[in-house]
């Protein structure tokens, strides 16, 4: 998120990363149905000729200091690559290991999106309900607007890290309150625009109805079930070895962010290893109903002309450039792979010091999780690579 935090929809660095993706490196198009689950007939997985090619890639752009971090890729359920690149900490001459700790950014929506879904299944909400259920003095503005829209962006409900100070401790109230007096962006449901705002609302909604914290429950529901040990939500001051430290440019330390702002919308902390096991659950139905992963990865907006005009899914295999779908927490779509595109899954985050992108190829199987400890890093660089290498061959 950022101004400096994260704002993917709005900032320079986040519209290249995701946004409206018009300035993205990688070219996206939305696919107009999404793949969730493998084949039935498996690929075999590639040689290890790729493998060498990338992690060469990547040890060269660490050795330049434009890449520090960690990337895993795998197929077919196989990790083929499980590697730490760079400095955890550059003064204290700590290596990054798959083992080590990142902040992930918008990557934490997917999580905060599970939450919601979960507090469904149990029957303690529906992702149509109006908001101001759940919301005390709820605005006259958010009489309409849904849980739904707030999943997918499309409330209208303006970016609240564009002018909330990212030093200052805060609370969900305090977040909410910063905005809920501003005029909306547009009428609820017109448009699609990226916004943190909503996912902070979906974080106070969750305290609420389970009568827990946020970290408390996605420790107890989702992080512990699955086993993710080196989840959670993250501390002002981390430390080392386990956690890496944030670089605005090498050895310049990046500005101080108060995990309290950033909350739902992205104050989660993981390591490759556990996003990797996190995917698994989810592509392979271990975690949750099939009907709460379905409407995960279901295409729920479109939007196809680059500046979140919202049209029909179908639209998309005739105009794929600027066209996207947004599902829960996740960006449904296709990359161009030399001639042909290929659909993905992703998301990916940014927040001071910090970058990273959960990335999943359905038809090929393919997973690419890259976490990174420099501000400046551009993740589309590793996933052409990983395209180019991998893909063109498995198509």
């Amino acid at each position: 998120m950022p101004p400096t935090f994260e704002s993917e929809g709005r900032s320079t660095r986040g519209r290249r990363a995701l946004g409206v993706m018009a300035a993205a490196v990688v070219v996206i198009l939305a696919a107009g149905f999404v793949y969730l689950y493998p084949t039935l007939t498996s690929k075999p997985a590639p040689k290890a000729g790729p493998i060498t090619a990338i992690d060469h890639f990547v040890s060269s752009a660490a050795q330049r200091q434009v890449f520090s971090g960690t990337v895993l890729i795998a197929q077919n359920g196989k990790i083929l690559l499980d590697k730490g690149y760079g400095w955890a900490d550059q003064g204290k001459r700590l290596p990054n290991q798959p083992s080590t700790r990142f902040r992930i950014a918008s990557v934490t929506k997917q999580f905060t999106a599970m939450a919601i879904l979960l507090l469904q299944e149990q029957g303690q909400l529906h992702v149509e309900d109006p908001i101001c259920l759940y919301i005390s003095g709820c605005p006259a503005t958010w009489k309409t607007i849904t849980i739904q829209q707030l999943l997918t962006h499309t409330s209208g409900i303006p970016d609240y890290v564009t002018t909330f100070p990212l030093q200052q401790p805060t609370s969900p109230a305090q977040l909410i309150a910063a905005f809920e007096s501003k005029s909306l962006d547009f009428a609820p449901g017109a448009r699609w625009s990226y916004s943190n705002s909503g996912y902070v609302i979906l974080g106070s909604i969750i305290e609420q109805l389970s009568g827990e914290s946020y970290s408390e429950f996605l420790q107890q529901e989702i992080f512990h079930v699955l086993h993710l040990n080196n989840t959670g939500y993250d501390q002002n001051f981390p430390p080392l070895p386990e956690h890496a430290t944030g670089y605005k440019q090498p050895w310049v330390k990046a500005d101080y962010v108060d995990m309290s702002v950033p909350y739902a919308a992205g104050a989660l902390y993981s390591t490759v290893d556990d996003l990797f096991r996190w995917d698994q659950a989810l592509f392979n139905r271990k975690f949750a109903s099939g009907a709460s992963v379905q409407q995960m990865f279901t295409p729920q907006v479109t939007a196809c002309d680059g500046q979140g005009t919202i049209c029909a899914a179908s639209d998309c295999d005739a105009q794929r450039i600027n066209c996207y779908s947004y599902g829960y927490g996740w960006f449904l779509g296709q990359f161009p792979v030399g001639g042909p595109y290929v659909r993905v899954n992703w998301h990916p985050g940014g927040i001071q010091g910090f970058v990273s992108v959960n990335l999943y190829y359905p038809d090929q199987e393919l997973t690419l999780i890259v976490l990174s400890n420099l501000e400046t890093f551009n993740w589309t660089l590793i996933t052409q690579d990983v395209q180019t290498a991998f893909i063109q061959q498995l198509i």
